[in-house]
């Protein structure tokens, strides 16, 4: 059973140093820590290579390299003239000729099941005393396999940081960005606005109606309203903007490398999707100035869309 692994610099470079004095032990000329995938091929994720220019990341087929044969025990696990071992005659690596002899051991994840395998090969035979160094590979490869071990808990550990990440940064009931979420990328992108003279634009989004249907219909349907808006601004943007909840009934949408004709048609098509899903809303936008900031700009969106307000409660 092969893992989901996208190795880490540090764990490639601690399983090629493991990895390095086996070319001369062995005298087998190429050295590979390989991780199986579903296909039945294997990707090579370490390798110490002096014969068949092999490098990190390849893709190996099945038939180029018999991993699976050895893995599964129906080839032995050193052999020195891999023609004579019907599971692994005819093997060859690409380019780089035959397999005229190969070693390796499985290489087991923490549950028990195989991740992968350290793996030996050399276009010749190999030397009388090769069986010899089996105890010596078979030590690696649990070697590899306790690596492998801390490799998976310190991704286990990125994946939980992401996600307390993405949580701090999502509004829980409309599931876009937060408060949070928007000031950080506000001030992200006014950095790259200063650095590379970019363009972008800021559209302000009030509900009219929340504080009607929380008195009216409970705050239930006020919930269902905000996830209503949320879902249709969202729905709405251009694919490199970002939508952020920023309190109450306030929406806000950064759009990047746009201009003011731009965000003007951007304000417009929220509008109308808006009015289209049944949603009363008051819509502003605003278009950062070279002379100014984004800060600025999102003053000048939010006084726009209060004037909207304004001027659709005097109707």
């Amino acid at each position: 059973m092969g893992l989901d692994l996208c190795p880490s610099t540090a764990f490639r470079d601690a399983a090629a140093s493991i990895l390095d004095g086996l070319p001369a032990r062995t005298g087998l000329g190429t050295w590979m820590l390989l991780g199986l995938r579903a296909d039945g091929g294997s990707s090579v994720l370490a390798v110490r290579d002096r014969t068949y220019g092999i490098e990190a990341d390849q893709e190996l087929a099945d038939g180029e390299l018999p991993v699976r044969a050895l893995v599964d025990g129906r080839g032995p696990r050193v052999a020195r003239v891999a023609a004579e071992v019907p599971a692994y005659a005819g093997a060859s690596l690409g380019g780089g000729g035959p397999v005229g002899a190969l070693a390796g051991v499985p290489v087991l994840a923490p549950d028990g099941s195989v991740f992968g395998c350290l793996c030996g090969v050399d276009p010749a035979g190999g030397r009388p005393e090769l069986a010899a160094e089996l105890p010596t590979i078979e030590l690696l490869g649990r070697l590899l396999a306790v690596l492998l071990v801390q490799e998976l808990e310190r991704q286990e550990l990125r994946r939980r940081v992401e996600l307390a990440e993405a949580d701090a940064l999502t509004d829980p009931l409309t599931g876009v960005g937060n408060r949070r979420a928007w000031d950080r990328l506000l001030e992200a992108e006014e950095a790259r606005c200063q650095r590379y003279g970019s363009v972008a634009s800021l559209v302000a989004v009030d509900l009219d109606e929340l504080k009607r249907v929380n008195d009216r219909q409970g705050h239930a349907a006020g919930d269902r309203l905000l996830c209503r808006a949320a879902q249709v601004i969202d729905s709405t943007r251009r694919a490199a903007d970002v939508v952020a909840r920023l309190g109450g009934d306030e929406f806000g949408v950064l759009a990047v490398e746009c201009d003011q004709p731009a965000a003007k048609v951007l304000a417009g098509r929220l509008r109308g999707a808006l009015e289209a899903a049944g949603i009363r809303a008051s819509v502003g936008h605003a278009t950062r100035q070279s002379s100014g900031t984004l800060a600025q700009a999102w003053s000048v969106a939010d006084a726009e869309m209060y004037a909207h307000k304004r001027r659709a409660t005097r109707a």
